[in-house]
């Protein structure tokens, strides 16, 4: 069973088998059903004719019969019935039947005074080919009335006496034998030509299917080890020259994307490799600088300290100061942006975290004044990030979107929980965004303020990142724009397990 079952499985892995042993079934059995229609025409058509022949016999018999009794030597009937019943080999036996039923005479002497027919005999009244009596099936009959003149029927209104019944009895063998030689014949030539179909079904299967489809294959695997100069079209009109020719057009499109993405990378390489080189001369001089400009910055106190008196120096001291302070805070957004520290994750709760940010944004003094609104899910499950880097992001979007209402308006913090993450909105209504700058506000020193330094977002967006979160914007028809972070909320712990009772 197991042997079969993995035959069946090698099968089912062959196009050709999976093709051909269903087509060879049905093949099979077409040929089989026309071989069995045509035997069972055929040999009806062969029993019906040699029917035929019997009962024609049967009646030269009987007038050669009725012929020497009507010339008054019945003795003859006998020589007669003998000559005859040597003449075929098919007749078994045959008999002269007196009215009544009695065998009278017959080339079988056993039947001499027996009633095969009974007084049903008197039935035939015409030349009739019936089954043998007694139920056997290789012997038919045929029963011939022999009359006392010309015909024996029905003629008006009188039934005319007969002298007797003939009874011959034909084997059947020989339309047996003629049935088993015409099926014989239509099987082996069945057989020849379900044998020629399937081989021209394989040779043609080979040719129009299986070995274009092994090339096919064939340049695919070339082509998955590499190779994406291979050609699978040969030209051919049909299906598989249709899925060639595709196989060609995507190795093209390959060809071409990989050409571009290895331009496209090399550029990146290069300019990686620059901006690296910019980053760390960037980071020297950040450092260089910072140095001074602390010594700098102490060195206006003591100046702003002893200027207090001349308005009009410290006036120009306390300008050099702000500017001094900005430079410092520039280095410092420089420092953090090209090495940031890495985030301490833990459990953290958002809306504590607004609640800080938006206390230190009321605080702030603005020429417009701008309403501060809450709108806080206080069910709102932990994110796992860290709370200090959250609170810088938090606030530097919620500065940035008061920085944007110079005219007042409305800040709108939301927070919620959806699909096992964290949501925070940050929303404004000031002018929005403008559409030539949105491609641009988080690349590193990119801003459109005067006295900013264009790394909030960056730094910002970098932070998000390394949480696992994402952070994106949008700004809406009637106006304003809503920033949105999502984060990952933080994994429950383990329930601790219960304490075994004493």
């Amino acid at each position: 069973m197991e042997r079969l079952r993995r035959i069946f499985e090698r099968l089912d892995q062959s196009l050709r088998a999976r093709i051909l042993v269903p087509t060879a079934f049905l093949f099979a059995g077409t040929l089989v059903a026309m071989v069995g229609s045509a035997v069972a025409f055929y040999g009806h058509d062969m029993e019906k004719g040699q029917h035929e022949k019997a009962e024609l016999f049967a009646n030269m018999l009987a007038q050669s019969i009725a012929s020497t009794m009507l010339r008054g030597s019945p003795q003859a009937a006998g020589d007669v019935v003998a000559v005859v019943a040597g003449h075929r080999r098919d007749i078994l036996s045959v008999s002269l039947i007196k009215p009544g039923g009695d065998v009278v005479g017959s080339t079988r002497p056993e039947m001499i005074g027996t009633r095969p027919w009974g007084s049903a005999v008197d039935q035939f009244l015409s030349p009739t080919v019936v089954n043998a009596p007694g139920g056997d099936s290789t012997v038919y009959a045929v029963v011939r009335p022999i009359p006392n003149g010309e015909l024996c029927s029905v003629c008006h209104g009188e039934q005319r006496r007969v002298n007797g019944w003939l009874d011959m009895r034909f084997s059947r063998a020989p339309i047996v034998e003629q049935q088993q030689h015409l099926a014989q014949t239509m099987a082996f030539s069945a057989g020849a030509a379900l044998i020629m179909l399937l081989a021209i079904a394989y040779w043609l299967l080979s040719r129009e299917a299986v070995a274009p489809l092994q090339r096919l294959v064939t340049s695919m695997r070339q082509a998955e080890a590499g190779d994406l100069q291979v050609r699978a079209d040969e030209g051919r009109t049909d299906e598989l020259g249709v899925a060639a020719r595709g196989f060609d057009q995507m190795l093209a499109a390959l060809r071409r994307s990989q050409s571009e993405l290895e331009a496209f990378y090399r550029e990146r390489m290069v300019r990686a490799d620059r901006f690296a080189a910019v980053g760390e001369l960037a980071t020297g001089l950040a450092h260089e600088i910072k140095n001074p400009l602390a010594g700098l910055s102490g060195a206006l106190e003591l100046l702003a300290e002893d200027l207090a008196q001349a308005p009009r120096q410290a006036e120009v001291v306390a300008e050099m100061r702000h500017q001094v302070t900005r430079l410092t805070h520039t280095m410092e957004s420089l420092l953090h942006f090209a090495r940031p520290p890495k985030p301490q994750l833990r459990a953290a709760d958002v809306n504590e975290t607004l609640e800080k940010v938006l206390f230190l944004v009321s605080q702030q003094r603005r020429a417009a004044p701008v309403e501060v609104k809450a709108q806080l899910d206080r069910s709102l499950p932990r994110v796992h990030g860290d709370p200090a880097q959250l609170e810088q992001v938090l606030l530097n979007l919620c500065l940035n979107a008061s920085q944007a209402m110079a005219s007042g308006g409305t800040l709108t913090v939301r927070s919620f929980a959806e699909e096992q993450r964290v949501t925070v909105e940050v929303q404004d209504t000031g002018p929005g965004i403008p559409d030539d700058v949105r491609p641009h506000i988080f690349k590193p020193f990119f801003t459109t303020k005067t006295e900013g330094n264009g790394l909030g977002l960056a730094i910002s967006a970098r932070i998000i990142a390394e949480h696992g979160g994402n952070i994106a914007y949008r700004c809406p028809p009637g106006g304003g724009t809503v920033f949105t972070i999502t984060l990952n909320q933080a994994p429950v712990p383990p329930a601790a397990p219960a304490e075994q009772a004493a």
